[in-house]
């Protein structure tokens, strides 16, 4: 097995070496949760609502502490793809790590979780820890391990379809899933110490998989390795997004995603649609379909079967698979002008599905409200010279209802699922309690600031929303990729259509039109 480049440097983006290095990275991230969790449960001065759940809630805390680091990957993206991406370095981080999330997750997880005294211990327990300490030196020894070990002894893959009809020999995870299953065990080398457990996706996923890697990197990886046949090629590609995402990251919530029937039936319309806040596991891959609201028809992941392109976390793992990088690098226009991801030229419908995260949200929303400026401005250049629109790009935004958002469009509200919005008189009495109520959560604990929502409604102003709607009780179902089921009311959701303003001829009104006919509401 080959692993050098001509120079003699580690080739990193060698699938063999690719798997292995993310098992040594899965086991000392894995030796930092433990400690994490241990001096949490040691610290005498905090005391945890749900004290039988800390571990999971620990390890989803700092998975979203990664995903704050790696937001903050001042890299460019050709670097970051050749390179792991997991573990924050120097070299990724010019500013040092952003704790201020895992502070708040945290105090979130305390009783008296707002109180001066309970912040100020978990302050002092995190600079104590040192995170940041801990991952460079994590990254040091996972390069010392793969410079001097013999690709002989990698770690490699294995592969164990569990059949649908099987239950009696799945593990308590596994029973949440739906139909068969794909389990990848790590065979590990005798002298490995500690064990890489085995993670689990749905066999669909697996399979999407599977599609997504024929499509954009079979023929290149072929190329480029070719010792390895096109069997071992994939299930190291596949095994390693497993680990980063089922393993390292470990924060299920990840792997849900908004309303596919809506992403089918903009698709049908003739729009481009693509995920910016995705993994290779839950992007937006469905076939065009007009659809409804209030159509029951089942969805899930055996319905995608077109390979798209999308945004994620993490290039490294993620490229061979469709990613195009970092939402917050992402550019536009040069994607609706690019040949490969838009070969049609066809307008861009760009959905956010955003985490349950305050300061990936400020980042991701400020990069919006750029991105809008810049679409507004360039599109009033063009309409001054008589010319055609640069880039036309459209948004659906579906966000946990934790934020009062100031839209300049009447509101809609839904209790039912699949049922139309209620009457104005039912809504007027009930819209603001439920907005309140809801977005006093962000008031609870270490409070992270945040700016984004004033910004967007002023920037949107009347001219973008063309779509406001609320979303409570079962009456929005998101599908989770990791366990292939639909989940309604997970959470009240707030879904906002925003429309790049321009002339009805390029298309000016077609989201508005289509979200009424798929909400069966009347235009403003």
């Amino acid at each position: 097995m080959k692993r050098q480049c001509v120079d003699g440097a580690l080739d990193a983006a060698h699938p063999g070496l690719c798997f292995h290095r993310e098992v040594l990275t899965y086991l000392r991230w894995s030796a930092i949760r433990r400690d994490f969790l241990e001096a949490l449960q040691a610290s005498p001065h905090l005391r945890f609502i749900e004290p039988k759940k800390l571990w999971r809630h620990s390890q989803e805390a700092l998975g979203k502490w990664v995903l704050s680091q790696v937001a903050r990957d001042t890299r460019g993206d050709r670097d970051a793809a050749s390179s792991v991406s997991f573990f924050p370095t120097r070299a990724m981080l010019s500013s040092g790590t952003y704790d201020e999330q895992l502070i708040r997750d945290i105090s979130l997880k305390c009783e008296s979780s707002g109180t001066p005294t309970v912040v100020a211990k978990i302050k002092q327990l995190i600079a104590s820890f040192n995170l940041s300490r801990r991952c460079e030196d994590a990254a040091a020894e996972v390069l010392q391990e793969l410079e001097s070990a013999s690709p002989s002894i990698y770690c490699t893959p294995s592969l164990r379809i569990i059949d649908a009809a099987e239950v009696g020999s799945r593990t308590g995870s596994q029973r949440r899933v739906h139909g068969a299953i794909a389990e990848i065990s790590v065979r590990q080398p005798k002298h490995v110490r500690h064990g890489c457990p085995p993670v689990s996706i749905p066999l669909a996923a697996y399979k999407k998989l599977e599609m997504c890697y024929k499509h954009f990197a079979e023929k290149t990886d072929g190329e480029r390795y070719p010792r390895l046949d096109y069997g071992n090629r994939f299930l190291l590609r596949a095994a390693t997004i497993a680990l980063r995402y089922e393993g390292c990251l470990a924060t299920g919530s990840l792997q849900l995603c908004a309303d596919i029937s809506l992403k089918q039936h903009l698709h049908a319309a003739g729009y481009h649609v693509m995920d910016l806040c995705a993994s290779p596991i839950n992007a937006y891959m469905g076939s065009p379909k007009t659809g409804s609201y209030n159509n029951n028809e089942d969805s899930s992941l055996e319905g995608e079967k077109v390979p798209n392109h999308f945004c994620s976390a993490f290039p490294d793992t993620d490229c061979y698979f469709g990613s195009l990088g970092s939402a917050l690098k992402f550019d536009v226009e040069t994607a609706y002008n690019s040949p490969v991801v838009n070969p049609e030229k066809k307008p861009l419908l760009l959905t956010l599905d955003v985490p349950y995260d305050e300061d990936l949200c400020e980042r991701l929303f400020s990069k919006l409200v750029n991105d809008m400026q810049q679409a507004a401005s360039k599109m009033m250049i063009a309409n001054e010279k008589q010319l055609p629109p640069p880039f036309v790009v459209d948004y659906v935004l579906v966000l946990p209802l934790w934020w009062d958002l100031p839209m300049e469009r009447k509101k809609l509200l839904f209790t039912t699922s699949g049922g139309p919005p209620l009457s104005s008189d039912e809504e007027e009495t009930s819209m603001d309690a439920i907005v309140k109520e809801r977005s006093a959560v962000l008031n609870n604990g270490y409070t992270v600031p945040y700016e984004w929502p004033q910004r967007l409604a002023k920037t949107a102003g009347k001219s973008w929303v063309c779509f406001d709607g609320i979303f409570v009780g079962d009456s929005y179902k998101c599908f989770c990729t990791i366990t292939n089921k639909w989940i309604p009311g997970v959470t009240a959701t707030e879904v906002i259509g925003l429309a790049q303003p321009r002339a009805t001829a390029d298309g000016g009104q077609l989201l508005e039109t289509l979200f009424a006919s798929f909400y069966g509401t009347q235009q403003a």
